[in-house]
């Protein structure tokens, strides 16, 4: 995870940049939590993935996370995102 504490992957980060109201999140996970096991194509450890790229899948312009985040189907507002940005910062400065 970009914070360097929290485990998971990319996507468990991104998730976090959903805004909490947006009804399609809630509806994209149960959507991988129905596919019944024996036919998913992922492992459980990718199941945030999974749900992420569902999501993604909804917005006016499916697309990439890069996209989502330029299009403002994520925000970056949340103080996780400060936390990071705040860090990159330091670092390349």
């Amino acid at each position: 995870m970009p914070d360097n504490q929290s485990p998971g992957q990319l996507e468990d980060f991104v998730s976090k940049m959903i805004p909490g109201d947006d009804p399609a999140w809630s509806l994209a996970q149960k959507y991988i939590a129905d596919i019944p096991p024996n036919h998913r194509r992922f492992t459980s450890a990718k199941t945030s993935r999974a749900e992420l790229h569902a999501w993604l899948a909804s917005r006016e312009q499916p697309g990439r996370m890069g996209v989502a985040v330029a299009r403002g189907d994520l925000s970056i507002e949340g103080p996780l995102c400060q936390q990071f940005l705040t860090w990159i910062t330091a670092l390349f400065d």
